[in-house]
């Protein structure tokens, strides 16, 4: 089987779209290449904030050691497979960071061939691997630079759904690649727990329907509940291979009934006794039964960080359609094929775990839409290979000249869509070389399959082409930044040389990884931890005064660090306070932590107040895990905070746009036919690396303030409650509190401050 398809053109076309995926992924890298805040230590840094975490296991494995409750990701598939890496090459952790996902995520190309290929439509697995590949949404998390296990978490179910093919059709390997498969697919990413769910249901269905007189479906069921057992990778490996082996020594045992549904039954019960089904419940309730509220267990209501996430809102159905398959029209395309598809090959139908995975992205959000990106590949491909044998049959027909005629004006159609589609995004010259190379050897594809394969092939190559287009204009445009940029890394390099490893950095969830990656410190929350229940403390850190934010933030840390070695008599550490503190109304509770003559615990480690720059962005978000009412869940109303770029100065006139007109002579604000009066006028600047701040008093009953930070081009309308934050008054005005907060690190771009210890 390997030999042949070794032989064969469609292993060619497989390998072609592979390389084709690589070049692809490397567009961001040139680009990347060309500003150096985007580099540190004379690498590139990645553009996604969980690879950091995956980034500190790698790093800790690599030294050997990690600190204890340092919540490390010490041992993870995806650290363990870099350090194994950067062990045996010697490449820096953080080239193999950058590049790793360009290979691995280009992998999506061969099980799709491989599926089309027992099908016997393997032309349809080469488009379908040609469209995956470069897919807006699969493109967007494996391309480089995004370090994360999405690199391999729709490749490793696609040979799941191989595996299921093969068993279908009788093939040999069936059950012990599905299997494999899936106990890979576990290993790394144990959160597929779910999709695997539904791939043995709707195999097991498909058994009991068509085959359950036959003993190889309930062995393979066997097999895929061994896989999907929580217990070690290496025993679930060793069980299964051994019973793989006895089936091919003994194949009479698997005929006795007492023997398979003995296996059977002891399969489920193991599946079950490891709480098989407890992550499902969980992503179940975080992603489709979601409120505005989650409590704590104990009459406290915290703010859902659901909300809050971007890829988990629900997007248009256009978006929708372009994520999965970079275009609408490609997109409806690819239903059509996928539906001929299904009626031609029953076996086609295993794909549509990942396919309503994908869809769930309509209630779910844009996360859920690469799961979509290879069943609707496949599509596609189907598709073609449909339209292809009708109109090459008719093409065929036509006398040779004219059959060459089309050929040449397809062909020029082609050609002259990639240069319009060039020119629609933009001046040739802004084109980067590597964006020609790849185009270039597109268009040298096109030629070879026109002028030397029949019509049904080059008829599916140019429409895959065209198809391809918007695809390759997404890579174009699509460049996202670095996480951080090199200044801010210099300052947590910085932090590294002051702090200890014991000590905590007080930082929004989005930064935690990263924080902890070059500064070596713990923190409270990061991308895998960050509930209302823990946001909540962080949060009104940042946006309450500096009395409360330093109490809290030292309350938070002891108690963390309690929780690891003592029994924690509440579900948040929040109620475990407030029982030391004998308090039983948790507003009275927060409103206390403002009287300077609060207590707080003994101080066994320095905390540090991480403000970067960047966080103006997302402050209104930061806000609302701590404006609400804990015990109902409701909010006290969003703060007014507007943080804008795009303004323009006029004298004592600032307007932010049509409506929003700031007049400094009068002290007020005009929007919506509607005025308001404003506390105070700021303005800061550097002089010699020294913030200055002015400020012009105009009304002091009033409830508004601006400031105009001039060397950020940046302006900041605000309401007393914002205006009295931590993080505006530690970050942007630089006015601590000497008693509480000392300064440690004053950069434009980062900002650190340390709670001194009482």
């Amino acid at each position: 089987m390997i030999k042949s398809f070794y032989k064969s053109y469609v292993f060619w076309l497989t390998l072609a779209a592979f390389i084709f995926g690589v070049l692809c992924r490397f567009e961001w890298v040139l680009w990347a290449q060309g500003f150096a805040q985007f580099s540190w230590d004379n690498e590139l840094m990645i553009s996604t904030n969980d690879g950091y975490a995956f980034a500190e296991g790698a790093r800790d494995m690599l030294a050997g050691f990690h600190q204890p409750n340092d919540l490390s990701f010490y041992g993870s598939p995806l650290s363990a497979l870099s350090a194994f890496i950067v062990s045996i090459t010697g490449f820096k952790l953080e080239s193999v960071m950058i590049y790793l996902s360009t290979a691995l995520g280009s992998f999506i190309v061969l099980p799709l061939v491989l599926v089309c290929r027992d099908l016997g439509v393997a032309r349809a697995g080469v488009v379908a691997a040609f469209i995956a590949v470069v897919a807006n949404s699969y493109y967007n998390r494996t391309m480089a630079g995004y370090y994360d296990t999405d690199m391999l978490t729709i490749v490793l179910p696609c040979f799941v759904l191989w595996g299921l093919v093969r068993l279908v059709l009788r093939l040999r390997f069936g059950s012990l690649i599905a299997s494999l498969a899936m106990l890979a697919n576990m290993w790394w990413y144990p959160s597929s727990i779910n999709l695997n769910l539904a791939f043995l249901a709707l195999f097991t269905l498909f058994v009991l329907i068509y085959r359950r007189r036959e003993s190889q479906g309930y062995f393979a069921i066997s097999l895929m509940l061994i896989a999907l057992c929580a217990f070690s990778e290496l025993l679930r490996l060793g069980l299964i291979l051994l019973l793989c082996v006895a089936a091919q020594i003994r194949p009479e045992l698997l005929e006795r009934r007492a023997i398979l549904w003995g296996l059977c039954v002891v399969c489920v019960l193991l599946f079950g006794f490891f709480g098989g089904f407890n992550p499902f419940w969980f992503n179940l309730k975080f992603y489709i039964f979601r409120d505005l509220a989650e409590s704590s267990g104990q009459d406290f209501y915290f703010f859902n960080v659901n909300q809050t996430i971007m890829e988990s809102n629900t997007p248009p159905l256009d978006l929708f359609a372009q994520r999965i398959s970079s275009s609408v029209a490609v997109f409806v395309a690819s239903v059509l094929g996928y539906a001929i598809a299904c009626f031609r090959y029953r076996a086609l139908l295993f794909a549509l775990p990942m396919l309503a995975l994908g869809f769930l992205a309509l209630k779910g959000g844009l996360r859920f839409t690469i799961y979509a990106v290879p069943v609707m590949a496949l599509g596609f491909g189907f598709f073609l290979d449909f339209l292809a044998l009708r109109l090459g049959a008719f093409l065929s027909g036509k006398s040779l000249r004219n059959y060459r005629k089309l050929k040449l004006i397809f062909l020029a159609i082609l050609l002259f869509s990639l240069f319009v589609g060039a020119w629609i995004l933009g001046d040739f010259a802004k084109f980067s070389l590597h964006f020609w190379v790849v185009a270039a050897v597109f268009a040298l594809l096109c030629v070879f399959v026109f002028y030397f394969y029949r019509a049904q092939q080059w008829l599916i190559f140019a429409f895959a082409s065209l198809a391809i287009m918007p695809s390759l204009a997404h890579i174009y445009v699509y460049k996202p930044f670095s996480v951080f940029t090199a200044s801010e890394v210099g300052v947590l390099n910085e932090l590294k040389n002051i702090a200890g490893r014991e000590d905590y950095a007080l930082a929004w969830w989005d930064y935690g990884y990263a924080i902890r990656f070059y500064s070596d410190v713990k923190t409270l929350i990061d991308g895998g931890k960050h509930l209302g229940a823990d946001n909540f403390a962080v949060s009104l850190a940042l946006s309450s005064p500096q009395s409360i934010a330093a109490n809290i933030a030292r309350l938070e840390v002891e108690y963390t660090e309690r929780g690891f070695n003592e029994k924690r008599p509440t579900s948040s550490n929040l109620g475990w306070m407030m029982k030391d503190y004998n308090a039983s109304d948790v507003n009275e509770f927060l409103f206390s932590l403002n009287d300077e003559r609060f207590k707080t615990p003994e101080p066994s480690r320095d905390v540090y107040f991480v403000l970067p720059d960047r966080m103006h962005g997302i402050f209104s978000v930061v806000s609302k895990f701590s404006n609400l009412d804990l015990r109902d869940g409701k909010s006290y109303g969003d703060s007014v905070f507007i943080s804008s770029e795009s303004f323009s100065r006029d004298g004592n006139i600032i307007r932010l746009g049509r409506e929003l007109v700031i007049d400094l002579g009068l002290g007020r604000i005009s929007y919506g036919g509607q005025s308001y009066d404003i506390n105070t006028f700021f303005t800061t600047s550097y002089e010699n690396g020294k913030l200055k701040v002015s400020s012009a008093w105009m009304n002091s009953s009033a409830e508004l303030f601006v400031i105009l930070m001039n060397d950020y081009g940046r302006l900041l309308i605000m309401d007393s409650k914002s205006f009295a934050s931590s993080y505006i008054q530690l970050f942007v005005l630089e006015n601590y509190d000497k008693k509480l907060f000392e300064p440690v690190i004053l950069d434009p771009t980062m900002k650190v401050y340390k709670i001194k210890n009482k």
